[in-house]
């Protein structure tokens, strides 16, 4: 058996066990919803310029703390992570952040979190997508589902930070 049959062939038994198989002449499912899960307002050290490269401009921010809350989650942002950015000659944005957070109940929560940034005035676009790592527990359904959010201005007076709104994808 070739090796993109076998694939087919394992990818359709999965979803299959999965009951995820659609019904013979089913519509996919053309629509997504989303559910709140936090805000947070994330505080952030003095960048560093890194320079030119030959992918565009890269900066380093540090990630020096901030706290998030939700419905179903609330905690610390931790120090010690750090957001690096690319300025690419289009003009957009690449931002990857690799930092942790902490529940109230101590649970660690490790988050990177990708996104895309324009600074094209006639074409406002901010969106991010985090993944999490989280151990079993209270918040494995973190590690459950895919997240997209959005970053902005923080709240007035919460100094250099950012305010990142996150939604889980149903």
């Amino acid at each position: 058996m070739q090796r993109r049959a076998m694939l087919g062939a394992m990818g359709a038994a999965g979803l299959a066990a999965g009951g995820m198989a659609r019904p013979a002449g089913a519509a996919p499912e053309t629509s997504l919803s989303l559910e709140f899960a936090y805000e947070a307002i994330v505080t952030l050290g003095a960048g560093t310029p890194v320079g030119k490269t030959p992918y565009g401009t890269r900066n380093r921010i540090p990630i020096t703390g901030g706290t998030f809350e939700g419905p179903r989650i609330r905690g610390v942002v931790l120090a010690g992570g750090m957001d690096w950015q690319l300025e690419r000659p289009d003009r957009m944005l690449d931002i990857y952040a690799d930092y942790m957070m902490q529940a109230e109940d101590g649970t660690l929560i490790h988050v990177i979190n990708k996104g895309l940034i324009s600074h094209d005035p006639a074409r406002r676009y901010v969106r991010t997508v985090p993944w999490f790592e989280v151990p079993e527990g209270p918040h494995a359904w973190l590690n459950q589902s895919v997240f997209t959010g959005t970053i902005g201005a923080p709240p007035e007076g919460k100094g250099p930070a950012v305010r990142i709104t996150v939604h889980r994808i149903l």
